[in-house]
């Protein structure tokens, strides 16, 4: 709050006021944290050629958030929903959050399997469901400094479950 209260010049009770109250201001930081941090991600998945290159693109983004000092601080979807019946509407977008995660990496299966990159064996819901999981796993071991494996060996068990296309 300390924060809002010197960029905006205003006062907690007229923060509070603005953003109906304290669920207000977290949920539309969360809304701002989530987009900054998609944008990012559309961007240097763009880059890859196939889909397996950006699941493993994607995962390489997790694994370097989950270390260092960007590891201990955490990430806001994680915090999030560990306290879910805190946060009033932003249960809502988290919630929604990890479905459009899991959504999108059921979609780079299937454009795997599309593109030959990804074996059409692999089940897109089940598969996107463990990556899923994978990602959000190396947060919380990140915030409490557990996420020590190199991440090229991790990146490279995880596109284990992608089979050899």
């Amino acid at each position: 709050m300390s924060d809002l209260k010197t960029a905006s010049g205003l006062t907690t009770g007229s923060i509070y006021k603005a953003y109906n109250g304290k669920e207000g201001v977290f949920a539309c930081a969360l809304a701002r944290y989530i987009a900054l941090r998609e944008a990012e991600i559309d961007a240097r998945l763009s880059a890859e050629s196939d889909a397996r290159q950006k699941v493993a693109a994607l995962l390489r983004i997790f694994a370097a958030l989950s270390q260092g000092r960007d590891g201990r601080l955490g990430c806001m979807v994680v915090s999030g929903v560990a306290d879910l019946d805190l946060v009033g509407d932003a249960a809502t977008i988290l919630r929604n959050q990890l479905a459009t995660r899991r959504d999108r990496l059921e979609q780079l299966i299937n454009e795997g399997h599309s593109d030959g990159s990804i074996s059409k064996e692999v089940d897109p819901a089940t598969t996107a469901a463990l990556l899923l999981a994978m990602q959000q796993g190396m947060r919380i071991l990140g915030k409490v400094e557990l996420m020590e494996m190199d991440s090229g060996t991790l990146v490279a068990g995880a596109l284990r479950l992608l089979g050899q296309a």
